[in-house]
């Protein structure tokens, strides 16, 4: 009769509900699971980082001396001002040279956005400090941590003991690539002191080094 069919029609609909409403409820309960789980990694990763990074501070009289620092660049102007994250390493590397640790300085740089040419601008700022241009090579074409390290080695030379200037939380992937790149010779690190960043901008390029990290084990093993 219609008054059963009614009723079948119903149940069914019902169930049919029923099995959507917990559907949704999976999906969100796993998507809630994948997004606690991608937190705890992400987590997890920039304490790593953080703990490599304690690794390469230390003061300047502490570092090894090394034939060569390579300074590695970073961009030029930040909203249309100077830099201070990348005249921090400049000044790290300046001091290694002052200090005897280092003999000469390679600026390793690309050009940005804006034409500024990140090499050009740290030999500037070096010589500004007192380093003699002659002791100051320049490495102006790389865009990456990995064009850093790769340009830079034909600058080297027979040279053996390398000082990495860079960022605390840079560094260690700057090693792992020299160590694979720069055969034959020992890469020391050197942090550049805090340049003043402000706790989010720190974050985010903590969070930006651990795709970074991702992406360079996946293309240098």
């Amino acid at each position: 009769s219609d008054g059963l069919k009614r009723v079948i029609v119903g149940i069914l609909q019902t169930i049919k509900i029923k099995d959507t409403d917990m559907a949704k409820r999976r999906m969100r309960r796993a998507v809630c699971v994948a997004a606690g789980c991608g937190l705890l990694l992400w987590a997890a990763g920039i304490l790593a980082l953080d703990a490599l990074a304690q690794r390469a501070a230390q003061p300047v009289h502490g570092a090894p001396t090394a034939g060569t620092a390579v300074v590695l660049g970073n961009a030029v102007n930040r909203h249309g001002r100077p830099n201070p994250c990348l005249r921090s390493r400049v000044e790290a590397g300046v001091a290694l040279y002052h200090a005897g640790k280092a003999r000469r300085l390679i600026m390793s740089g690309g050009t940005d956005g804006d034409g500024s040419n990140e090499a050009e601008a740290m030999r500037d700022m070096a010589a500004a400090a007192g380093v003699p241009r002659r002791d100051i090579a320049v490495e102006n074409r790389s865009e990456s941590t990995y064009e850093n390290i790769a340009f830079s080695r034909v600058l080297l030379g027979t040279e053996k003991h390398i000082a990495i200037v860079s960022d605390d939380f840079h560094l260690p992937r700057a090693q792992w690539l020299a160590r694979r790149h720069w055969p034959g010779k020992k890469a020391q690190l050197y942090a550049a002191p805090d340049c003043g960043d402000s706790a989010p901008n720190r974050l985010r390029k903590r969070t930006r080094e651990l795709l970074a990290w991702v992406k360079t084990a996946a293309l240098h093993r």
